[in-house]
């Protein structure tokens, strides 16, 4: 006996055999299990979905001998000549070749007479929109009020070319694409049957290559049986579909993640030696793209199964990309699809695009690196002033028994948080060096800080308006021993001046300004009410101290009119 292909042993005989369109045969079913089936059909759908297919099962079933039956029996006289296509009132016409009216009209005239072998005429007319738009006016009549013996089934890839009137007088069912588990499953059946050893990263990248149609499918499972033998793999696909292998895909798109220009270069140059067209691996990485923006948004597509399955590096390669960036890549790849089309140099387009890709999505990326290092940007920042501290000989913090400083240790340069309880515990400060400078500040220094300030602020911003914009909202309070103390009431302005590459832009002003180098220090306003107060108790004391030990007339003087009203002379 000759060689059947796969497709037609493996069609469909029963509405159950048909892959992924339950919601049609269901409908058929209750309609021929309750009697109540229409004299016309509709069906639409894109190729090899199972319509012609269904259209013979339901040709079957109103003729069944046993029927109408939900499904036919396919051991009867009806079925077995159906099947065959030896019953003359079954009739399939191509309407592509038969799209005149003169054969519409033939068929007009033999609706009349009765069938002779089974119960129902059937005429499945296949590719419709093929018609002429006299042929459709032929079948008018005939289509709306046919003898009661007689069944019109449509078939369509095109329904929006049909005439409305067409379309009014039928019973519409829309086939939709078999999903890739499906058609997987499928094939893993007849590979079954057949004995066929197959890997199931072929059976995926074969079930994305016939987007969406089981006819395809099968043609291509056929195909490749025949090259590779009782044993499939991928790698077979990959030779006979002529496509992209997911992992030379997955290598390019960590080259693009990388930036990796050269490398990518040569990953295509390769792919074009081997005899890939460029179109085709154009249209393979805009589709991969498209996929690993599906899989951040809704991972659990059956559409991206096939991937997960045939791509090991699929889910760490979506994880490390963007959505911004994945927007950017597939924008710029379609371009290059759509500029590929006109081109006689598909392969210039192809190298020179992908070249502007990885540099105008270098921008992002390093926004993207910006934003994640944040944090060790401010950690950085901290160690430096650590640093700082220890270059200037401020002693680092000793600890008591009990695990806390000692009152007589001087205090760490290291950040500490306040114990005021109107401030967050994220504000930290370097309370032994604002203590220091405060100590040492004096008040003509302090009223000439002051009033440079404002010329201070207009230098920040022309060197960088958003740090003049954060700065706006501190005040200095004291100046001394190379620092400048300055105090914040909001905590998101001091800490976004307290970031290095802020503070550098500030403190290079305040040396061009002040003429000598000062180290910014900031702190919010309660925090330096205390830390002023306490200051400010210290050196009233000492000067108390000193007077009474100098002069007891001048210890007198001060408890008569205090410190404020006196002034001492030499």
């Amino acid at each position: 006996m000759a060689y059947r292909a796969l497709y037609r042993v493996f069609r469909p005989q029963t509405f159950e055999d048909v892959v992924g369109q339950e919601h049609v045969t269901r409908t058929l079913q209750n309609a021929l299990k309750e009697n109540r089936f229409s004299h016309a059909y509709l069906f639409s759908g894109p190729r090899g979905t199972g319509k012609t297919s269904a259209a013979k099962i339901l040709a079957k079933a109103v003729n069944c001998q046993n029927g109408p039956a939900k499904e036919p029996c396919n051991e009867c006289l009806a079925c077995t000549g159906i099947t065959e296509g030896s019953v003359v009132d079954v009739m399939e016409i191509d309407a592509a070749s038969n799209r005149g009216v003169e054969e519409i009209r033939d068929i007009r005239d033999k609706v009349k007479f009765a069938p002779t072998e089974v119960r129902y005429k059937v005429y499945i007319i296949d590719e419709v929109h093929m018609l002429t738009t006299e042929a459709f006016n032929a079948l008018l009549k005939t289509l709306e009020e046919p003898p009661a013996h007689v069944l019109f089934i449509l078939a369509t890839t095109e329904p929006h070319r049909l005439p409305a009137t067409i379309i009014s007088r039928c019973q519409r069912f829309d086939f939709r694409r078999i999903t890739a588990k499906a058609m997987v499953d499928r094939l893993r059946y007849i590979a079954q049957t057949e004995t066929i050893q197959v890997a199931d990263e072929a059976l995926a990248l074969i079930a994305r290559v016939s987007e969406g149609g089981m006819r395809d499918a099968l043609s291509l499972f056929d195909q490749v049986y025949s090259y590779s033998g009782e044993e499939i793999k991928i790698d077979d696909v990959v030779l006979v579909t002529g496509v992209v292998s997911q992992t030379l895909l997955a290598e390019a798109a960590q080259m693009v993640l990388n930036r990796d220009t050269s490398g990518l270069m040569e990953l295509i140059q390769g792919v074009i030696t081997e005899g890939k067209n460029p179109e085709q691996f154009l249209d393979d990485m805009l589709l991969y793209f498209r996929d690993l923006l599906l899989y951040k948004t809704a991972p659990h597509l059956d559409e991206l199964q096939h991937r997960i399955v045939g791509d090991s590096e699929f889910q760490e390669l979506a994880e490390s990309f963007s959505k911004p960036l994945l927007y950017s890549i597939i924008e710029q790849l379609n371009r290059m699809n759509s500029d590929m089309k006109w081109s006689t140099h598909p392969k210039i387009i192809l190298e020179m695009g992908l070249i502007r890709l990885l540099e105008v999505n270098s921008s992002l990326r390093e926004e993207k690196e910006e934003v994640e290092s944040s944090k060790i940007t401010e950690l950085l920042q901290r160690i430096q002033q650590l640093e700082r501290r220890i270059s200037q000989g401020v002693p680092l913090p000793t600890t008591s028994s009990t695990g806390t400083a000692s009152a007589s240790t001087v205090t760490s340069p290291q950040r500490v948080t306040t114990k005021n309880p109107g401030i967050p515990a994220t504000v930290k400060i370097s309370e032994h060096r604002i203590k220091e400078v405060a100590g040492s500040s004096v008040d003509q220094d302090l009223n000439r800080i002051t009033q440079m300030w404002p010329d201070i602020l207009s230098k920040v911003k022309k060197k960088r308006i958003q740090v003049h914009a954060w700065l706006l909202d501190g005040t200095p309070v004291a100046i001394g021993v190379g620092g400048l103390v300055v105090s914040f009431k909001s905590a998101i302005h001091r800490e976004t001046t307290e970031r290095s590459n802020h503070r550098e832009i500030i403190e290079e002003v305040l040396f061009a300004s002040w003429g000598s180098p000062l180290e910014l220090l900031t702190l919010m306003e309660n925090q330096w009410e205390g830390i002023g107060a306490e200051q400010k108790k210290t050196g009233s004391e000492h000067v108390e101290e000193k007077l009474s030990q100098s002069d007891p007339f001048l210890e007198e003087a001060l408890k008569l009119v205090g410190e404020s009203l006196l002034e001492i002379k030499d």
